[in-house]
C-alpha cells in the first residue's frame, strides 16, 4: 500500500491506543511504527530493479520478524517517555502498527514475504490497488480533522475511531467488490470457450471498481477488464504469446526470480539480444491500447553486456504516462464508456 495511506492509518492506531496518554505524540509515533517496514527501501531503493524485488517487502515485512523488531522499539519507547506508558502499551502499539503494515499490503497484488525466513513465498489477496482513492482520502480527512481537537474530547475520539471503522468497511467491501466480478470473469471465460489454467483478478489503481483479470491459458494470457458499472456489456479478451521457452532457456539467474515474481503471469519478447519481460499483475498502463509496449509501459529486459547477464527495467518517462489523459481514461472505463 502507499505510505500515505499507512501514515494516516498509523496515526489513527496510535492516537487510539495511547492518545489520552501522551497526545498528539501517539498520533506521530504509530505513523512512523506504520510505514516503519517500507524502510526497506533504504538498501533496495526505487532504481535497481533487482534489489527492489528481492528486498522490498521482504525481512521488513514479515510477521516473525517484526514480532522481534517490537520488543525493542517499544523498550525504547517506554525509555524515552521516562516510563510514563507501561512498556505492554507500547508492545501493543508497535506490534499493531508493524501487523497491520504488512496485513494491509498483502491485500494488494505486488506479493508480500509475511513468512520469511520460513518461506519466500509472495502472499498477495489482489482486493484492493496499492494506492486507491476512494479508500485513502476519508481516512486521511478524518484523521487531519480529528488531530485538531483536544486529547480526550468526544470529537476526536468519534472522528479516529470513524477512521478505522471506515477502514474495515471498505476493505470488506473490495472481498464483495472481488467476489462480483470473479463471476463476471468466470461467465465471460465460459462463454467464450476460453480453457484455462489458473487466473487472478485485481483492481485497476485508484478505486475499486475497475477491475482486470489475467487468464493462464495454455501458452497464451488473456487479459480483460470489467467495471462494475458496466453491467452486461462483454468483455474483450487481449491475448498475448507467454513464449516460456524464452525464459526457461535463458542463462541468467534473474530469469528464475522474474517468473518467481510474476507469480506465474508473465510473457517474453525477443528484441534482437534482449529479452523483454511483462509482468501484467500490475495492469496495463494504456487501457486503449493492445500492443505489449503501448499498453504496459513498464517491463523487464535481459541481456548480455560483456559476458554477463544483465538486468534492466524499462520506466515510462512523465511524457509517456500522460497522467491528465490516463486518469480521464481511467474514469471512462470505471464508467463502462468505451
Amino acid at each position: 500500500m502507499d505510505s500515505l495511506t499507512h501514515i494516516v492509518l498509523g496515526a489513527a492506531i496510535g492516537d487510539r491506543i495511547l492518545g489520552k496518554k501522551i497526545g498528539r505524540k501517539a498520533a506521530w509515533i504509530g505513523a512512523f511504527a506504520k510505514t516503519f517496514p517500507d524502510f526497506d527501501l533504504l538498501y533496495s531503493g526505487l532504481n535497481d530493479p533487482r534489489k527492489y524485488i528481492l528486498y522490498h517487502r521482504s525481512y521488513t515485512h514479515s510477521f516473525f520478524v517484526e514480532l522481534l523488531t517490537a520488543f525493542p522499539m517499544a523498550w525504547i519507547c517506554y525509555l524515552l517517555f521516562k516510563k510514563t506508558v507501561s512498556y505492554k502499551q507500547w508492545f501493543i502499539l508497535w506490534i499493531a502498527c508493524l501487523w497491520g503494515h504488512s496485513l494491509l499490503d498483502i491485500c494488494t497484488n505486488y506479493g508480500t514475504r509475511i513468512f520469511l525466513p520460513f518461506s519466500r513465498k509472495l502472499v498477495s489477496l489482489n482486493n484492493i490497488a496499492i494506492a486507491d482513492l476512494i479508500f485513502t482520502l476519508p481516512i486521511l480527512i478524518l484523521v487531519v480533522i480529528a488531530l485538531c481537537y483536544k486529547n480526550e474530547s468526544r470529537q476526536r475520539i468519534t472522528l479516529m475511531r470513524s477512521s478505522l471503522i471506515y477502514t474495515i468497511c471498505y476493505l470488506g467491501m473490495t472481498f464483495i467488490n472481488k467476489s462480483i466480478v470473479n463471476n463476471h470473469f468466470e461467465k465471460s471465460l465460459q462463454e467464450n470457450h476460453i480453457s484455462y489454467q489458473n487466473y487472478m483478478t485485481n483492481p485497476t489503481i485508484l478505486n475499486n471498481f475497475l477491475w482486470y483479470s489475467i487468464v493462464n491459458s495454455d501458452s497464451i494470457l488473456k487479459i480483460g477488464e470489467y467495471s462494475l458499472f458496466q453491467h452486461n456489456k462483454p468483455i474483450v479478451w487481449r491475448s498475448y504469446p507467454i513464449n516460456q521457452s524464452l525464459l526457461e532457456n535463458c542463462e541468467s539467474k534473474d530469469a528464475a526470480m522474474l517468473t518467481w515474481f510474476s507469480q506465474g503471469y508473465c510473457f517474453t519478447l525477443k528484441n534482437q539480444d534482449t529479452l523483454e519481460v511483462f509482468i501484467p499483475k500490475f495492469g496495463r498502463g494504456d487501457l486503449d491500447k493492445t500492443a505489449p509496449k503501448e499498453t504496459f509501459l513498464f517491463y523487464y529486459k535481459l541481456y548480455q553486456q560483456n559476458g554477463e547477464w544483465i538486468m534492466d527495467a524499462h520506466q515510462p518517462s512523465n511524457e509517456e504516462m500522460k497522467f491528465k489523459e490516463a486518469f480521464a481514461q481511467l474514469v471512462r472505463k470505471i464508467r463502462g464508456i468505451d
